[in-house]
């Protein structure tokens, strides 16, 4: 079975952005998230052919909730494996409802076992060791060299965040852990590390409408001054999904 967004032919009347890794434009949002789904599904099922469950890191916002209905309406995706998938969060801050967001419409509506579904609980004062320990329980029986996660999906924003990470909440130079919680006067945010997001088999960055345009200009400049400059898969993929709006202006082509 060949991933629908491979085969799947586009003469996109916009240049594709210089991006790190592979791009597949579409004009619009709703067809950057079917080519997303399509690829997910293939993957989700390859993964748990091969090691008997899938382990999915999720974001919160808004912009990936057409992608979350398209995955539980779509009859294309019928057989998603929910029942054997893991779903993780990228990042939450303590006053933020990315859990119950992904609990509504993941869990309860794809069917997801409550206890393969792991939220961050933001009101330990360890929270960041909490949530550590709960990847390396479930992922440490997997053969060494797949004890990581299957799949990573990002947001960006304007100024080049994502998974939690900002100018106000900088990426630590140094990381030898699995996740990283900041304590500040803005806000308490728990994110996965760089080092576990960049050991995924798969990163996805879905990046959608004009008001993405700025982001990824700073994304083009491959600058680790930026958060999403440190996204950097090691033994793994990067894959850009965009839409036409996210690129119109943008003049640097591959």
């Amino acid at each position: 079975m060949q991933p629908m967004a491979d085969i799947y032919e586009l003469e996109p009347e916009v240049p594709t952005p210089d991006l790190p890794g592979t791009v597949v434009l579409r004009p619009s949002y709703s067809e950057a998230a079917d080519a997303l789904a399509a690829d997910l599904y293939f993957h989700a099922a390859n993964c748990v052919r091969s090691f008997g469950d899938f382990h999915i890191a999720l974001p919160g916002g808004q912009s990936p909730v057409t992608l979350y209905n398209t995955l539980l309406i779509d009859p294309a995706y019928r057989d998603m494996p929910w029942k054997r998938t893991h779903i993780w969060l990228v990042s939450d801050t303590a006053s933020s409802d990315t859990a119950e967001l992904i609990r509504d419409l993941l869990v309860v509506h794809g069917d997801v076992p409550r206890d393969q579904f792991h939220p961050m609980d933001l009101s330990k004062s360890d929270a960041d060791r909490a949530y550590a320990k709960e990847l390396r329980d479930h992922l440490g029986w997997r053969e060494k060299g797949h004890d990581r996660l299957d799949y990573v999906l990002l947001g960006l924003g304007a100024d080049g965040s994502t998974a939690g990470y900002s100018s106000q909440n900088p990426v630590p130079d140094a990381e030898d852990h699995l996740t990283h919680l900041t304590n500040s006067a803005q806000e308490r945010t728990l994110s996965l590390s760089m080092r576990l997001i960049n050991a995924s088999r798969l990163v996805t960055i879905l990046a959608t409408g004009a008001d993405k345009q700025p982001g990824l200009e700073i994304a083009m400049k491959r600058d680790k001054s930026n958060p999403i400059g440190h996204i950097q898969p090691v033994g793994g993929v990067l894959r850009w999904y965009i839409d036409e709006p996210a690129c119109s202006g943008i003049e640097a082509t591959q």
